[in-house]
């Protein structure tokens, strides 16, 4: 089969390329290359040259000289009016090969002749002009013209097959009489024949033409500068307007002397006089911006080229050769579009886009038939393996239409019994609300489900179930960067295989805390070709019992220590002691137990900062930090400390938040800033936008003058885990003891701040030193993250 389909690839790079040549001069494809030319030329407008002036005979000068044609005098008046401006060129686009019936007429032009450089065309004879025989050729002036001219050459403008004027030649007539194209002469000064070599057309009269070129227009009728011929003639025309100018002489659209033809790409569908079409002409060829058109070999290689590239790149790349002609369509208009704007050459797109389409067609057929083939001969050989125990139901028999259809079925019920069972065991490993992974015998991952992508790469549990970010990694090299909780790690002490060194309780860099065990999946003899991994999550466990821990060690010591106060009092005053009076005691017992229902207070809250439900409302940020300015004014004065607050003036800084929570935690840094704060001692509170780097968020600011802290203090306070309460510091003692009973302060107060910044999607920083005082910083976002809510 593969020999057989090498053998018709082969003919395919053979015979599409001569084809699809004899083709692109078929009508259909040479109107669709013509109409892709229009289209190109539309938006290639060229830009008219102010060197080159149309003088026009138009309807305003026949009324004002007479009828067509006029007098050779007149033209010699012209032409000593045009003398003295001294033009570098006049193309006269008037056959003079017949004489006047006044001599003197002819002798006047001729006359003038010598006075301005005069371009002549030649007349074209042959069968359409009623000639006596039907050979084309060239008819030159009279004598006496054509040895004052600077200049003689042909001005046949060629029509295609629609009869749009497109394009010219340099150089046309019969073999060993060509003449050159008067433009060429008149724009370069020098004949075609040194840039013109081999011929592009030859009819079938014998006819030749050479150097082909395009004409890229300035746009309709009346974009060249034109003055009528009359008012030359009469000098009403500004001196400047003719010196030392390329003045063309002829025809225009008004003078009804139907010496127009039909062009595309200046707008919609329109004709042009034939002296404009020579202006467009002229100045592309002095500009060097004609068209070129490709032909006979690298017309050849632009069409053969694409076509095998196209063949080559479908059997290198089968799966994708749609993919692959869509590129190569676009390359090859693409391409023609750039060297036309690059170095104005067009080539023709329809034929190797045409070859690449019926390339891929015979290619898809071909490799169609082959697959189909081979359908046959493999869904024969699955639906003759033996059924197992998870074959599934089979479906009604379905009666087919031809054979075609009874194989696709067949295979079709090979496909779902197959699939059905994949889709059993597939979906049953991703469900598991367990962790577990898949491996080769070396450990590497092939298969992981959506609890193990959840636990080890952060993915969501509804991800694609085929897009695994587990497989192709190593076990080992996963928990490589753990830690053991044992006094030695199986994995670095030397163990004989990797199963054996990973069965222990890990913990991981970001502190989740696994159970990893492996058992032999299937085996091959004595070795284990794959393997079940299970991770057993424990770390919600440990941290309840880190938690638990903590909270029975703050209610052991904190909860305690107010009501132990209170018992040593009443012991004091039981036994008789003399300082200790009834107005000391009362107070004292009334600050122990208001103590005791703060630190109540204070776990209350923080379970609500933890677990409440918020409800997020648009706030300003300055009326927050007033209401717990407010709160706290008179414990401040008590101690004697000022408050000064630094809130926006000119418009409110607005953030989504929960007020009472956001003003619970202001006002718990405002009462830590003032308990350490000694008397006399000012706090600011400053509430700001980010700024211009982030425009989105609010800064709230506490800045006390009390003692403060080493830096490492600070940092062990900003990096506490959010989950588990402050621990107490042996220095931090409550100032406001005065009974001498002085109890460590139970940091709930900054557990809350840190749980309600964390719930907000803030960030809580500060920085202290011993002396300099203390600073809390809480950085929030304006707008809430929504999967915060």
């Amino acid at each position: 089969m593969r020999r057989r389909f090498r053998v018709e690839w082969l003919l395919m790079m053979a015979l599409l390329p001569p084809a699809l040549w004899w083709l692109q001069r078929s009508p259909g494809l040479a109107q669709i290359d013509l109409a892709a030319y229009d289209h190109v030329m539309s938006r290639a407008r060229a830009t008219p040259s102010p060197d080159i002036l149309v003088v026009g005979i138009d309807q305003r000068s026949i009324n004002a000289l007479g009828p067509w044609p006029w007098p050779r005098s007149v033209h010699a008046r012209l032409l000593e009016r045009l003398a003295p401006m001294e033009p570098k060129g006049v193309l006269l686009d008037l056959f003079l090969d017949t004489p006047s019936e006044d001599p003197e007429e002819d002798r006047l032009l001729a006359q003038a002749m010598t006075r301005v450089p005069v371009y002549l065309p030649l007349s074209y004879t042959g069968q359409l002009d009623g000639a006596l025989d039907d050979a084309p050729g060239f008819r030159e002036p009279l004598p006496e013209f054509a040895r004052r001219a600077k200049a003689l050459g042909h001005v046949n403008i060629t029509r295609d097959a629609d009869g749009v004027a497109r394009r010219m030649f340099l150089r046309e007539g019969l073999r060993g009489h060509l003449h050159d194209y008067l433009g060429w002469i008149l724009a370069s000064g020098h004949p075609a024949s040194d840039v013109v070599i081999a011929p592009s057309r030859q009819r079938a009269d014998g006819w030749q033409m050479q150097g082909e070129f395009g004409i890229p227009l300035a746009g309709p009728v009346g974009s060249w500068r034109t003055v009528p011929f009359v008012s030359v003639l009469r000098g009403d025309v500004p001196p400047e307007l003719l010196r030392h100018k390329v003045i063309l002489v002829g025809a225009v659209g008004s003078s009804r002397l139907e010496d127009e033809l039909p062009v595309t790409g200046a707008g919609a569908m329109t004709s042009l006089p034939s002296i404009e079409l020579h202006a467009n002409a002229i100045d592309a060829l002095r500009r060097g911006t004609t068209v070129r058109f490709a032909d006979g070999a690298w017309l050849a290689a632009w069409i053969a080229v694409p076509i095998w590239l196209a063949l080559v790149l479908f059997r290198r790349f089968a799966r994708k050769a749609w993919t692959v002609a869509l590129a190569l369509i676009t390359v090859c208009v693409g391409f023609s579009l750039g060297m036309f704007a690059a170095a104005h050459l067009w080539l023709p797109p329809s034929a190797p886009v045409l070859g690449i389409v019926v390339g891929y067609m015979l290619w898809s057929w071909r490799r169609l038939d082959a697959l189909f083939r081979f359908f046959d001969q493999r869904a024969a050989a699955l639906n003759a393996v033996p059924s197992g125990a998870f074959d599934p139901e089979r479906r009604a028999p379905v009666q087919a239409w031809d054979d075609v259809h009874a194989h696709a079925l067949m295979l079709d019920d090979a496909i779902d019994r197959v699939g059905q069972i994949r889709t059993l065991l597939s979906t049953s490993l991703w469900q598991m609300p367990v962790a577990l992974l898949v491996c080769r015998g070396d450990g590497t991952i092939t298969t992981s489900n959506a609890a193990a992508r959840a636990l080890l790469s952060a993915q969501a549990a509804g991800s694609d179930e085929a897009d695994d970010p587990l497989r192709g990694r190593a076990v080992v090299d996963m928990l490589a960067d753990t830690r053991c909780d044992g006094l030695t790690d199986p994995l670095g002490a030397g163990a004989k295989e990797w199963a054996e060194g990973i069965d222990v309780e890990r913990t991981t860099l970001d502190g989740k805390v696994l159970r990893v065990r492996a058992a032999p999946l299937f085996q091959q003899g004595s070795v284990s070709t794959r393997w079940l991994v299970v991770l057993h999550d424990l770390t919600a466990e440990r941290r309840a019992e880190q938690e638990r821990e903590q909270w029975l060690s703050f209610m052991s010591h904190d909860m305690r220590t107010p009501q132990v106060n209170i018992l040593s009092l009443l012991d004091l005053r039981a036994h008789g002691a003399d300082w200790l009076d009834q107005p000391l005691l009362i107070e004292s017992l009334r600050r122990e137990a208001e103590r005791s229902l703060r630190l109540a207070d204070d776990f209350v809250d923080l379970l609500k900062a933890r677990m409440h439900s918020y409800r997020f409302v648009e706030m300003p940020a300055g009326a927050i930090a007033l209401d717990a300015v407010d709160q706290v004014w008179a414990h401040a004065a008590q101690r004697g400390v000022k408050l000064q607050a630094e809130v926006p003036t000119e418009e409110d800084v607005e953030l989504w938040t929960d007020a009472p929570l956001l003003t619970r935690a202001v006002v718990n840094l405002l009462n830590n800033a003032i308990r350490y704060s000694p008397s006399g001692a000012s706090i600011r509170l400053c509430v700001s936008a980010g700024g211009e780097t982030a425009p989105h968020r609010v800064l709230i600011a506490v800045s006390d003058e009390g003692a403060g802290m080493p830096p490492e203090v600070m940092e062990v306070l900003l990096r506490q885990d959010a989950e588990g309460v402050m621990p107490a510091l042996d220095g931090d003692m409550d100032a406001t003891a005065s009974s001498g009973f002085a109890a460590r302060s139970h940091g709930v107060g900054l557990a809350i701040v840190r749980a309600v910044v964390d719930r907000h999607g803030g960030r809580l920083d500060g920085h202290s030193a011993p002396g300099v005082g203390t600073t809390f910083v809480m950085d929030l976002p304006r707008h809430f993250p929504a999967d915060r809510t």
